[in-house]
């Protein structure tokens, strides 16, 4: 081999040692790609783009640049995003409710959530923040989370957002991402990647296992060294194993008689059983979007059931969950009226020899008048006592012969929505010689 030969092929070595370095920063995604345009140097990317001019010589030697005042016109160079301007993203509260804290201070509609602030919700604790762009992060109930970076670069005014979901969930409205954008949410055992999409990311911290759901749209998957593809209806298991086999999303769930009026002391809906579902999670808003969730259930059975919901008219919604932790697709949100009104009734005999009185306590707010109807249990619709508009709390009704019968109160309210009635469960009384 002739010492010409030698010197090249020492020559092309030294250039591949000298680009492994940019080959790998190309690949790990935390730099941003720039072209060079004619009169660029490094020094006037500086003052354009990067944090200050003492970082040009780690970006110069990264890029494996000799000269920093003559780059080739079209060369691509690779700035660390750390390197780089940038202004902060606004993450405004928009809505909140129930025990939930951001960096241990109670939330404060229209504050902005800062890089490195903490979101910690308990039971029937909610929190919504939503950025300039339209990104939304819902952070439900018994979760915690961190903000870990809220970046607008002033190069190609290119966002980034990082989110970390330590324990329990989050829902995610990503925007439409441009060119190097990124918008990710990230668990102790994966990340997750968007690109204008609608999703879900969950984390249990016992299990050792993380879930995202994507319900439109797309999200890249990484964990345990293992890169995928989760893809609109699927949810996919992630560990640190690696990524799981994708599982289809349950269907949309149904509610029974979703509308009727709630009088009742708890609030419960009963759902129809959904084939493939161990549980359900259902939820509460005072909105159609859900944008204002106030209290949910997560539960084995198909009756979910709250206990503390005041009157008012709100919006209710479930979805299935797989064995395997997956949550589905959710049922179309139904309004529904909650109106407190009952009343709990007693029957004994009265002061006169042959009469029996009829007791009752209202339940609930506001003014009502009650009903009273009392009938033999050979003839049902046929009332011996049928009273209406009865204002006081009971009545006495002498002369029954002896026999068997059935009676019952109703509790009556009228309000903008019209007349509201509630009958208390049918009593028998006994009348004997």
């Amino acid at each position: 081999m002739t010492a010409f030969a030698r010197a090249f092929i020492a020559a092309c070595l030294c250039m591949v040692v000298a680009f492994a370095p940019a080959q790998a920063d190309a690949n790990d995604g935390e730099t941003i790609s720039y072209r060079v345009k004619r009169g660029d140097t490094l020094f006037s990317l500086a003052d354009r783009y990067f944090v200050g001019r003492h970082v040009v010589s780690q970006v110069a030697r990264q890029n494996n640049i000799r000269n920093s005042n003559l780059i080739a016109t079209g060369r691509l160079i690779r700035i660390p995003r750390s390197l780089l301007k940038y202004r902060d993203v606004e993450l405004k509260v928009r809505s909140f409710s129930g025990p939930s804290r951001v960096s241990d201070k109670a939330p404060v509609i229209g504050a902005s959530l800062k890089e490195g602030d903490r979101v910690v919700t308990g039971a029937n604790g909610f929190i919504r923040f939503q950025g300039d762009r339209g990104a939304v992060v819902s952070i439900p109930s018994n979760t915690s989370a961190q903000l870990v970076r809220a970046r607008q670069y002033i190069l190609g005014d290119t966002l980034d957002v990082d989110f970390r979901i330590s324990k329990g969930r989050g829902e995610v409205v990503a925007p439409k991402l441009r060119g190097q954008e990124r918008f990710r949410v990230r668990t102790p055992m994966a990340v997750t990647a968007v690109r204008g999409t609608q999703f879900r990311v969950a984390h249990d911290d016992d299990a050792r296992t993380s879930i995202a759901e994507v319900t439109e749209g797309a999200v890249a998957v990484d964990a345990g060294g293992q890169s995928g593809l989760a893809e609109s209806g699927f949810g996919v298991p992630l560990t640190e194993a690696g990524v799981g086999d994708p599982e289809a999303l349950l269907p949309e769930p149904a509610i029974t008689d979703p509308g009727s009026v709630q009088t009742r002391e708890n609030v419960s809906f009963e759902i129809v059983p959904l084939s493939g579902a161990s549980q359900y999670r259902t939820q509460i808003a005072n909105d159609a979007g859900f944008t204002e969730i106030i209290e949910e259930n997560v539960d084995a059975g198909t009756e979910a059931e709250f206990s503390s919901l005041p009157n008012g008219t709100f919006f209710v919604r479930t979805r299935g969950v797989s064995p395997t932790g997956v949550e589905g697709f959710s049922s179309e949100a139904y309004s529904f009226k909650r109106k407190r009104l009952g009343v709990s009734a007693e029957a004994s005999p009265s002061v006169l020899a042959d009469g029996f009185k009829f007791a009752w306590l209202g339940e609930g707010e506001g003014d009502s008048s009650y009903a009273f109807q009392l009938w033999n249990e050979q003839a049902p619709g046929h009332p011996i006592v049928d009273e209406v508009g009865v204002q006081d709390g009971g009545l006495i009704v002498t002369g029954l012969e002896p026999g068997k019968y059935v009676w019952r109160v109703a509790a009556i309210q009228v309000d903008a929505d019209g007349l509201l009635k509630v009958w208390s469960p049918e009593q028998k009384l006994t009348v004997s010689n």
